[in-house]
């Protein structure tokens, strides 16, 4: 994973992943072992892996550490993964990535 200023101190978190069929995808995420801290949001993005990884903004989740979705229908066949950023406050004003995670890498075909 490629570190940005002010990512240091993020603490990383466990994401999982699970397919419900081709397109659809449950996504878990949780701080490490040891670590008891409630995010109030996270941003959810696909990122392409390869020579040049690119993330690709899905959503944003309030309050709960999980989610459902649907994968873009354009989507190109390839190698992805999912990064989940974790946020401590509801507020954008005020908000500042706290955690940071990227699930194990699966393959979509066209």
């Amino acid at each position: 994973m490629r570190h940005q200023a002010g990512l240091e101190q993020a603490a990383t978190l466990r994401v999982a992943v699970e397919f419900t069929d081709s397109r659809s995808l449950g996504i878990t995420w949780s701080p490490e072992a040891g670590t008891h801290k409630k995010f109030e949001y996270a941003r959810i993005f696909l990122v392409a892996l390869g020579d040049a990884a690119h993330r690709t903004y899905l959503d944003i989740v309030e309050r709960h550490p999980w989610t459902s979705m649907r994968l873009p229908a354009a989507l190109t066949a390839g190698d992805y993964a999912i990064e989940v950023d974790a946020y401590g406050s509801a507020s954008w004003g005020d908000g500042r990535l706290e955690a940071r995670g990227r699930s194990d890498s699966f393959h979509i075909e066209s």
